[in-house]
C-alpha cells in the first residue's frame, strides 16, 4: 500500500509537471480552444481548481468518517467562467498550487488504517480501480488518471 507522504510527494509532482506544461504559455494561447467541445488551458486549470476540487475533499473525508460512503462523480464538470478566462495564467496557476499542496497536506496525513479505508464509488465499476476503491487507491487515481490526464491535455494545448 502507498503512503500518505508518498502521495504528497506524487501530488507536488504531477503540480510541477502542470507548471512546465505552462512554461512559455502565451495568455492568448491559453485560451485558445482546439474545439467546439474542447477544453482551453485556462479552462482545464479552472476545473482543477473549482467546485469540484471542495467536493472532492469532502468525499474524501466521508470516507474517513463513514463506512464505505457511496460517492458520485461527475467527470466534466468545468468551473470556468468570465472571471476565469479574464485571469492571469500565474492566478489561476497559483489557484492550483494552493489546492493540490492542500490536498498533499491532508494524503500526508493519513495512516495505513485509513489509507485502507473504502468507499461506493458506481462511476469507477469498469475502471482499473473497481467500484469499491480504498481511500489510497482513490488518491492514486486521482493523481495517475485525473491529474494526469490535464498535464497531458495541457502539454497538447502548449504545442499547438
Amino acid at each position: 500500500m502507498v503512503s500518505g507522504p508518498t502521495l504528497q510527494q506524487q501530488v507536488q509532482g504531477k503540480v510541477d509537471e502542470i507548471k512546465q506544461a505552462l512554461t512559455g504559455v502565451s495568455e492568448e494561447q491559453a485560451l485558445k480552444k482546439p474545439g467546439t467541445d474542447e477544453w482551453c488551458v485556462k479552462e482545464i486549470l479552472s476545473h482543477l481548481t473549482g467546485e469540484e476540487n471542495a467536493v472532492m475533499m469532502y468525499q474524501l473525508n466521508r470516507i474517513l468518517d463513514e463506512e464505505t460512503p457511496t460517492l458520485t462523480l461527475t467527470p466534466g464538470v468545468s468551473a470556468y467562467d468570465s472571471e476565469r478566462e479574464n485571469a492571469p495564467i500565474s492566478q489561476l496557476l497559483s489557484n492550483v498550487e494552493s489546492q493540490y499542496a492542500d490536498l498533499g497536506k491532508f494524503f500526508a496525513g493519513l495512516n495505513d488504517e485509513q489509507l485502507g479505508r473504502k468507499a461506493h464509488i458506481p462511476f469507477l465499476k469498469e475502471s482499473p480501480l473497481g467500484e469499491y476503491p480504498t481511500l489510497g487507491q482513490w488518491a492514486m487515481g486521482i493523481i495517475n488518471f485525473h491529474l494526469a490526464d490535464h498535464v497531458q491535455q495541457i502539454r497538447t494545448l502548449a504545442q499547438q
